[in-house]
């Protein structure tokens, strides 16, 4: 879709040439042509006389509001205000100018597709859904997921981080709560997911958070794991389904629980490409083994689906291996180091370690090719 012409009505040239050098820097390029108007007379001139679609910021000081912008009937109105305060005038929702403009954006954003009747506003990306997944416990799969979105985020590919795990890790997703409600950010987009599918796009701008160093975006896990019992196979489809209908990202990482049921299957089946940690550990690498024999007698045809997209990453290599890993019918496409300094942490960020998953990315940017 063509973009849509974003127009800030605001006498305040500090934050109006912030706001303008951020989306023509950000990811908001692509879709918002941006417009700014320190004068009333010419900014609602320009609202009158436009004709393409328009989302207009309109700082508080202007209210009340022009009649220009009652007559809108092809896109919103949002107003800006210089202190926080939740609701909104009749219908316009009221927004704190002076939060991260991500944020602001993602907001403004998230209000015009849940409540405009014209095509909604996405991005061009074609997602591609990466989970990284064992059926052993203890083989580095939160770590190997975080550091490959790290990482992909470091070379400019817009990702998302999910944790889809019964029990989450969740320091690693662990931010400044930004609103009361950040808790139960999952659970809400999993009731999207059950109930109205196609305001996912629309949430997602609203529920996502950005991490403070490594800038992967990511959506607090569950809170209680009572709740994974209520999800269904098929709202993880529709989850993902969502997620990449929005266009935003080049890459979503999934943390997947070690468990092997409907959901486990769902979620491998949705996956372009899966990582599967090993480490070089006799009992470990006899488990996995068993894992694929066992999907074989159940189902041979999932097995070699999966069997063609999954690639292996040794965790945890020294230099040298005491396995022989094609004894167990497992071909290794990328390596991650062994790192001492883990094994006592105090606080999850860290560990985050540039570089640790430097042939973990190459191999996700090669299209799983080593």
């Amino acid at each position: 879709m063509a973009k849509m012409q974003l127009v800030l009505l605001d006498a305040d040239t500090y934050f109006g040439g912030m706001l303008s050098a951020y989306i023509r820097s950000s990811e908001f390029a692509e879709r918002f042509s941006f417009h700014w108007f320190t004068s009333r007379a010419e900014g609602f001139r320009f609202v009158e006389e436009t004709r393409q679609p328009q989302i207009v910021l309109v700082h508080e000081a202007w209210l009340p509001l022009h009649e220009a912008l009652f007559a809108l009937k092809t896109g919103c109105t949002v107003i800006v205000s210089e202190t926080e305060r939740t609701g909104g005038v009749l219908e316009y929702p009221v927004l704190f100018k002076y939060q991260p403009l991500n944020r602001l954006l993602s907001s403004v954003a998230s209000h015009y597709n849940e409540y405009s009747y014209l095509e909604p506003l996405r991005g061009s990306k074609r997602s591609g859904v990466i989970t990284v997944y064992s059926a052993v416990g203890g083989s580095g799969k939160t770590v190997t997921a975080v550091h490959l979105a790290a990482q992909l985020a470091e070379h400019g590919e817009r990702t998302i981080c999910l944790s889809l795990e019964r029990l989450p890790s969740r320091g690693w997703y662990e931010t400044e709560p930004m609103e009361s409600e950040t808790s139960e950010t999952f659970s809400r987009l999993l009731y999207y997911a059950k109930t109205r599918p196609e305001q996912i796009p629309a949430k997602l701008e609203q529920l996502k958070r950005t991490h403070p160093t490594w800038k992967y975006d990511f959506i607090p896990p569950l809170t209680h794991p009572a709740e994974w019992d209520d999800i269904e196979a098929c709202d993880i489809r529709r989850l993902f389904e969502g997620i990449v209908k929005a266009g935003i990202y080049d890459r979503i990482i999934v943390d997947a629980d070690s468990s092997d049921g409907p959901l486990t299957t769902e979620l491998l089946k949705v996956s372009g490409l899966v990582l599967w940690p090993l480490t070089d550990d006799v009992i470990q690498l006899q488990k996995s083994k068993d894992w694929f024999e066992s999907r074989r007698l159940r189902h041979q045809q999932e097995a070699e689906e999966l069997q063609a997209k999954v690639r292996f990453v040794l965790n945890r290599f020294t230099g040298t291996q005491a396995n022989d890993m094609a004894s167990y019918s497992f071909k290794v496409s990328a390596r991650l180091p062994y790192v001492p300094e883990w094994k006592n942490v105090a606080q999850a960020d860290r560990m985050l370690l540039r570089g640790f998953a430097d042939e973990a990315a190459a191999l996700v940017r090669g299209g799983g090719s080593p």
